[in-house]
């Protein structure tokens, strides 16, 4: 409800102060408080955690080997569902500007249209059924420990930081993770809109057709490829999929800025969509899992503020490092702190995701880690 009055109160600001003023004083209130996308993550991670827990009441009757299963299967239904919300965000990417322009000819008809949506999106939010309340599961027993939970979260900064549980190291790597990924993106940024100008002559018709095509290409990413992807690898590959969608982004990006083909800069970045949703999936559902429902909000707020930390870095990076080592032809600095980020990513998962994240999911999945990984954080502690 809060980012619904947020954005309803920017499109109210922008349509009514004419202004460059107005402008600037519209992005305020969603920048502040429109998290919706992220919220929507956490709803549904909670939704997946009720599941589970109805189902773990039945589990007691059966055999290792169906628990294992319960267990994959409902690994891959998370990450079924955040690739579908994935999916809804590219086709309303794609739809949103179509829409725009054939309905609207004014920027204030425009917002006016913006706003009914919203209001419909609030009244969507507001039919959704809410998760287990906290309230229910002090009524099983788990009073105490829920209140402890409340008081003593595991995914604030500071906790995380300690590293000193196996919740606190799951999340630290994937905010390493999501760090790294949107700093790339964002130096990415500073040098990508300007190659795209002086190689092809891009003007507002084909920015237009080039984001219409990432949002399609992410749509169907997130919606059919990174389920399928992810069922088929299952826990036991995970690791090679993330480290292969890292090798996929820094190789797609070197040749869609490098090549002089309009076609082979569209295919690097069908690639390079693919492998982001792919990613993207894969670190919200491994998010999803390591928290119970009360904590879920502070773990997804304090990965959606390292990557809007990155929003704020990243182009102050690119811009540093093009001014002081170069940006030319033959060789671009900015690209190359990107790839140097991708290939820390690589090793870092390789070194680091399955004794960390999928230890904490599921200890079952890695034998005899735990206490190697307890025992030599003790020793630098």
């Amino acid at each position: 409800y809060v980012g619904t009055v947020a954005s309803v109160a920017g499109f109210v600001i922008a349509a009514t102060m004419n202004s460059l003023q107005g402008l600037w004083l519209s992005m305020i209130p969603g920048a502040l408080l429109q998290h919706n996308f992220d919220v929507f993550k956490a709803l549904l991670s909670e939704y997946h955690n009720d599941i589970d827990q109805i189902q773990s009441k039945s589990e007691e009757i059966l055999e290792n080997d169906a628990k294992e299963g319960d267990h994959r299967t409902n690994t891959i239904s998370r990450s079924g569902s955040v690739g579908k919300l994935g999916m809804v965000a590219g086709i309303s990417f794609m739809v949103g500007p179509m829409i725009s322009a054939f309905a609207t000819k004014t920027f204030q008809s425009a917002t006016v249209l913006a706003i009914i949506f919203t209001l419909a999106s609030g009244l969507t939010v507001y039919l959704l059924p809410l998760p287990v309340l906290l309230s229910d599961i002090k009524q099983i027993g788990e009073k105490n420990d829920t209140l402890t939970n409340l008081t003593n979260s595991e995914f604030t900064l500071t906790n995380m930081f300690k590293l000193r549980t196996t919740k606190a190291r799951a999340a630290m790597t994937l905010l390493v993770l999501r760090l790294n990924m949107a700093l790339a993106f964002h130096i990415f940024n500073t040098i990508w809109p300007a190659s795209l100008k002086t190689r092809f002559h891009f003007g507002p018709s084909e920015h237009a057709m080039f984001m219409s095509f990432i949002g399609v290409v992410y749509a169907f990413s997130q919606g059919f490829v990174a389920k399928r992807v992810i069922q088929f690898c299952g826990s036991e590959r995970k690791v090679y999929v993330i480290m292969s969608c890292c090798a996929i982004l820094g190789a797609g990006r070197y040749v869609a800025y490098y090549t002089l083909s309009i076609h082979i800069m569209y295919s690097s970045f069908l690639f390079i969509i693919n492998a982001l949703g792919i990613l993207n999936t894969v670190i919200t559902a491994d998010t999803g899992s390591i928290a119970s429902s009360n904590e879920l909000g502070g773990l997804f707020g304090a990965l959606q503020a390292s990557e809007s930390a990155a929003g704020m870095l990243g182009p102050f990076l690119g811009g540093v490092v093009s001014y002081y080592f170069g940006e030319d032809g033959a060789t671009s600095a900015p690209l190359m702190a990107v790839l140097a980020i991708y290939a820390f990513l690589f090793l870092f998962v390789y070194w680091g995701y399955e004794k960390f994240v999928i230890l904490c999911i599921d200890p079952k999945d890695i034998v005899g880690i735990s206490t190697s990984v307890d025992s030599d954080l003790k020793k630098t502690m």
